[in-house]
């Protein structure tokens, strides 16, 4: 009798190598799998299915990612797209177990990145038929609706968004693919929501296909979707409300990620963002944050506001309101940083708002008339003759609790010529 050996189900995979199947059968037999997993009522036969599917993508796998038969690779790729491999399988994501997603994904991964004749032959396929990436935005909601386990109990939720999550930020290094999901789709809207949930590793997937939505393909952001005011208008209401719920690493990551989104000019936001009195107050309030890194995010933001020689009067209202404790803070702020360009920063902001009139407390609540100094920033006061109109931040600058570190980030001085004039 012949031993059994423990690597004898690898040698017989080893055999099935020696002799391959064209790639259509492999395609093929993965996809009918796929298709019969949704009707099996038994556990043991979905598992034997999930086993069978597995071992055929593996196969699919290793062909794409070898370098040993160049035309085999090459037709396989071609199968894929031409048999909607992707889609039959995305659209049974709840059927997959955990083994199989993992495979799914890395096919996913390389069949984007692979090119035939300098053409990158499945991020065209997507193009042509978008419903493929709009599925995986679609998916990854439900995932998020099932208030259990999936099919296999080896699937978490958690499994489920990260893999699929990973699909989507793969998407997102194209930029035919990123059009889809940002201007022929709304459903990306949804991972704002998804950024501020309980869960860290879904709030931080999350957030980081946001930023590679917004920040890989910066032409087509700027040209072809902050250039609509709506899509501008919601993206503030979104980042804001980022900013005063998130958690900590949610907070700071969306402020960094507005502040590199205002200062670049092709974007339009800038002057969306600093002429709204509600976002100065929200960024105002972050500064009185316990946490210094928060504060000094925050910071870099409130400059620009400071900055804009043509300030609007509710944003001129607060800062008067408030000049005397900005002062004091500022005054204050960072004050152990030894960073030349901080210091610089942070005192041509003091000059600003040392040159705003000062508010006195009287009985007539009047505006002392003072003539600003005159230096090449000083900024026009407009017509302030009454203190009707003045709009308080609600937040307390108290100075003893905000002293930060440099910030290791900041802008040089000349970060106003970012400013439309």
């Amino acid at each position: 009798m012949f031993k059994k050996h423990k690597n004898q189900d690898l040698d017989m995979s080893f055999l099935w190598k020696k002799n391959p199947k064209p790639p259509n059968e492999y395609v093929k037999y993965s996809l009918e799998l796929t298709s019969k997993l949704p009707g099996t009522t038994t556990l043991d036969n979905k598992k034997k299915l999930q086993d069978d599917l597995l071992k055929y993508l593996t196969e699919i796998k290793e062909i794409l990612i070898s370098k040993d038969d160049l035309e085999l690779t090459n037709a396989l790729h071609l199968e894929i797209n031409k048999m909607n491999f992707f889609i039959v399988l995305i659209n049974n994501l709840h059927e997959l177990n955990l083994d199989i997603m993992k495979e799914l994904n890395t096919i996913f991964t390389v069949a984007l990145n692979y090119s035939i004749d300098n053409k990158l032959v499945t991020v065209d396929y997507f193009v042509l038929h978008p419903k493929t990436v709009q599925l995986l935005l679609v998916k990854i909601e439900s995932i998020l609706q099932q208030k259990t386990k999936y099919s296999n109990s080896t699937n978490s939720r958690n499994d489920m968004f990260s893999i699929t999550g990973k699909m989507i930020l793969e998407c997102t290094k194209y930029e035919q693919l990123c059009r889809i999901i940002l201007i022929k789709d709304t459903n990306f809207w949804k991972f704002f929501s998804f950024a501020k949930m309980n869960n860290f590793e879904i709030s931080s997937l999350s957030f980081q296909i946001l930023i590679s939505l917004f920040t890989t393909n910066e032409k087509l952001v700027s040209k072809e979707f902050f250039n609509i005011e709506s899509n501008s208008n919601k993206f503030i209401i979104n980042m804001n409300k980022l900013i005063a719920h998130g958690n900590y690493v949610t907070k700071r990551q969306s402020l960094k990620l507005l502040h590199d989104l205002i200062i670049v000019k092709s974007n339009n936001i800038m002057m969306s963002y600093i002429n709204s009195p509600e976002n100065m107050k929200l960024i105002m309030t972050v500064m009185t944050d316990k946490s210094k890194l928060l504060q000094l995010d925050a910071f870099n933001i409130f400059k620009i506001f400071v900055a804009n020689p043509r300030k609007t009067k509710p944003i001129l209202d607060i800062l008067i309101k408030n000049r005397d404790k900005l002062l004091l803070y500022l005054n204050n702020f960072a004050d152990d940083s030894f960073d030349r360009m901080f210091k610089d920063e942070k005192e041509f902001i003091i000059q600003e708002i040392e040159s705003l009139p000062r508010l006195f407390s009287s009985t007539t609540d009047s505006i002392a008339s003072t003539t600003p100094p005159t230096h090449k920033n000083s900024m026009s006061n407009g017509s302030l003759n009454s203190t009707a109109n003045i709009v308080h931040t609600g937040a307390s600058m108290n100075p003893h609790k905000i002293i930060g570190s440099p910030s290791s980030n900041s802008l040089s001085r000349t970060y106003q010529d970012s400013i439309s004039h």
